[in-house]
């Protein structure tokens, strides 16, 4: 038998004091209409996570269902219908049952720019339209149009209702209130906006939408993974590139390991699934060096702004295959690796990590939901999020751990960081990286672990008996260990 890892914890000297909420996003995904059969499970499963600051992503891909303002104003007349997209955000709330939210509003309408095809939209709300975001020349290069825009979608959902571009009045009788409002998702991509072109809308929206609600905060950038170019970070973060007064509350970006070894971009030519762990958190490791240089820059530049990093998350190959097939052990490896990088992150004092996505589907980046899209139920990702935010959270006192007899080692297979709550429970967190199982040796007595890994399916996490300070560890698993206080 494999000798045990010895998890030694330094509990003399916190290393920070935790900041990071750890939460998810829903987007206007078909499967959460409420004509869908697994809608109700769903949303029982986005109220029983209680995470704060959960994001409501309204995307392009079912523009029937995320764009209230389809089609322009023509002949003194518009197109505004939110009853597709209200269901969406009142369910959204609903389970969020009355902690702070996210609001991200992120689809432009197509006719807005010059070089977009006229839009045929398929009769099913439910299509996926690939083409849709596909514009980068705006009809008014000012941002004028766009910003009012957002401003009625901002007037519909907090200040009761708005007037449109014809003067007619359109009543919500809604006051609902958002934490942050983002401004966009991924603007680097699809419309390719510039570092300075986004700046600049960025003000346009935040000028108008701010005196909504005082206390709500903005967020912007929230770049894509596929090109991190450091110019958005060094223009967005100068005041100086902004108008007097506009709030740089908090930005954000993304990040998705993928099984591909050279392109991250061109998916074709993955690595066998044996290789996918080593891929994964290589390129995990790889993300954490990009985190630290940019919290450089924003310490340089803008040390109030927040960082978000509101998108992690892994790619399984063939992302919009519509008959996918995850390989055995994939959801428990992705849910392995997001917690590792939520440790990692919380231990550099980002302010929020969002673990992606609340559900996708075949033909829909599949590999990314936490949960079944035929059923509703959640999967093993969901299911070491939920761990998580059951045993952790912003108020910990976070303190260095090693899986060998010497903290200065460098990490093994099995990475571990201790807790401390503010009621002073303690609490080790464990990742095992492999596809085997990992005996550890605790050097302090535990009270009891729970883990989810590949023998786990996609139950919540299982108790583990803890006998003469050892225990083994699943394929993957996410655990954490509650430590036995008495002994002090």
């Amino acid at each position: 038998m494999t000798e045990a890892l010895h998890i030694t914890v330094d509990w003399s000297t916190p290393t920070i004091t935790s900041r990071t909420t750890l939460t998810t996003h829903l987007w206007t995904a078909p499967p959460l209409q409420r004509s869908s059969p697994i809608h109700d499970k769903a949303f029982e499963a986005l109220r029983a996570l209680r995470a704060d600051r959960a994001r409501f992503l309204p995307w392009w891909s079912s523009p029937k269902l995320s764009v209230p303002e389809l089609d322009p104003p023509t002949d003194g007349r518009t197109s505004w219908d939110f009853r597709r997209l209200d269901e969406f955000t009142d369910d959204f709330l609903a389970a969020a049952e009355g902690r702070p939210v996210v609001a991200n509003f992120a689809t432009i309408p197509a006719w807005m720019f010059e070089d977009a095809e006229p839009d045929a939209y398929q009769d099913d709300p439910a299509a996926i339209h690939w083409d849709y975001e596909h514009g980068k020349k705006f009809r008014d290069p000012e941002f004028t149009e766009v910003a009012e825009h957002f401003e009625r979608i901002g007037r519909w959902y907090i200040d009761g209702g708005f007037t449109d571009q014809f003067g007619v009045r359109h009543e919500s009788g809604r006051a609902d209130r958002f934490a942050y409002w983002e401004v966009l998702c991924e603007p680097d991509v699809g419309h390719e906006l510039s570092p300075e072109a986004y700046t600049r809308f960025y003000d346009a929206v935040v000028e108008r939408l701010r005196v909504l609600d005082p206390e709500m905060k903005f967020v912007g950038l929230s770049l894509s993974p596929i090109n991190f170019d450091p110019e958005y970070f060094w223009h967005f973060l100068d005041p100086a590139n902004h108008k007097d007064g506009i709030p740089l509350d908090a930005f954000s970006y993304h990040f998705y390991a993928t099984p591909q070894i050279l392109d991250p971009v061109d998916l074709a030519g993955n690595a066998s699934f044996e290789e996918w762990p080593g891929v994964f958190f290589a390129q995990a490791d790889g993300f954490l060096h990009q985190v630290q240089l940019i919290e450089s820059i924003k310490r340089r530049l803008s040390p109030g702004t927040e960082t978000h990093i509101n998108e992690i998350g892994t790619f399984a190959p063939d992302v919009v295959n519509p008959d996918p097939e995850a390989p055995e052990g994939y959801w428990a490896l992705s849910g392995a690796l997001v917690s590792y990088l939520w440790s990692r992150l919380t231990e550099l004092g980002i302010d929020l990590v969002g673990v992606a996505e609340f559900i996708d589907y075949p033909g829909m980046i599949y590999g990314a939901s936490l949960l079944d899209w035929n059923t509703g139920e959640p999967n093993a990702r969901y299911q070491a999020l939920k761990l998580l935010l059951d045993n952790f959270g912003p108020g910990d006192t976070l303190h260095r751990a090693g899986a060998q007899p010497s903290l200065e080692s460098p990490e093994t297979r099995v990475h571990s960081q201790g807790f401390v709550s503010p009621d002073g429970v303690r609490k080790v967190l464990l990742v095992n990286k492999y596809p085997e199982p990992a005996r550890v040796r605790f050097a302090d007595p535990v009270r009891t672990i729970s883990t989810v890994d590949t023998t786990t399916g996609d139950g919540p996490a299982v108790t583990r008996p803890v006998r003469d300070g050892e225990v083994e560890l699943g394929p993957f698993a996410t655990a954490v260990a509650t430590i036995d206080s008495a002994a002090d």
